[in-house]
């Protein structure tokens, strides 16, 4: 290979190594809950795949280390947030947007109270959902603010 395109392709290729998709299953390893017991999917060896519909950094940075369930309520919650900033051109487009934001926006806050009241006791999993929440303006209902916050102090 000619020392030109020698250059720019080990660019590339560092690149692609570098992405958050590619790296995510490497740095995310399963993570101890205060309980002592990985996140339910997770094991050592496991390798995950980030949907494509989740695309903000944060989110494909912290899916593969999340349950199941919450794994379902991010992808859910990446599209919420896709339509929700689309523009409605005209009005097929404003009647596709309606709906998809219905099914996928409507009872967003409910779902997210529910995770974190089943993973009350599961310091990742309550630190990213907090995390999540803040950055979507997820609004925590009462019985999710009389929990407890299960990460030891200084986390």
């Amino acid at each position: 290979m000619p020392t030109k395109r020698a250059a720019p392709t080990v660019l590339l290729l560092l690149l692609a190594a570098c992405s958050p998709r590619a790296v995510e299953s490497e740095t995310l390893a399963p993570v101890p809950s205060a309980t002592g017991t990985a996140p339910a999917g997770n094991t050592a060896d496991a390798r995950c795949e980030v949907p494509a519909e989740i695309f903000v950094a944060e989110d494909i940075r912290m899916y593969c280390a999340m349950p199941g369930d919450v794994q379902a309520f991010l992808t859910r919650e990446s599209a919420c947030q896709h339509f929700a900033g689309e523009e409605a051109y005209d009005e097929d487009r404003a009647r596709e947007l309606a709906y998809a934001i219905h099914e996928t926006c409507d009872d967003r806050a409910a779902l997210f109270n529910q995770l974190l009241q089943r993973h009350a006791d599961n310091c990742l999993v309550h630190t990213e959902l907090m995390l999540l929440g803040t950055r979507n303006e997820l609004a925590l209902d009462a019985d999710s603010r009389a929990q407890p916050n299960p990460c030891p102090r200084g986390l």
